[in-house]
């Protein structure tokens, strides 16, 4: 990594994605909204999240995108491990599969809505 850009603050996205049937994925949304964020917004370093869904047939895709000022941050929050995923039991219950690892980018570039 190491891309630095004038005017650029330096942040870290952390990715991971899992499926749920379509009928349980606002459970998923729900605990995320509940327990998840509830622990980022305790964390240094924390930026804000997303969480985006898209249908596929009776399944449901949930991506979920942290950022975080720095890696030492997401250590903070994920554990030593913190490129394997962190799936609560209360999700593993709602979800059907779920990729085991998270990917982290150093976000490039984030521009301001222009009008």
């Amino acid at each position: 990594m190491g891309y630095q850009f004038e005017l650029y603050e330096i942040m870290i996205a952390r990715q991971w994605r899992g499926w749920a049937p379509k009928e349980r994925a606002p459970e998923y949304l729900n605990l995320f909204s509940a327990q998840v964020q509830a622990k980022l917004s305790t964390i240094q370093g924390f930026r804000r999240s997303l969480v985006l869904v898209q249908e596929h047939g009776e399944e449901t895709e949930i991506v979920t995108i942290t950022f975080f000022e720095r890696l030492e941050h997401i250590v903070a929050f994920a554990g030593d491990h913190y490129e394997i995923a962190n799936v609560s039991p209360e999700a593993r219950a709602i979800l059907s599969r779920f990729d085991e690892a998270v990917s982290h980018f150093e976000v490039a570039l984030e521009l301001p809505q222009t009008q």
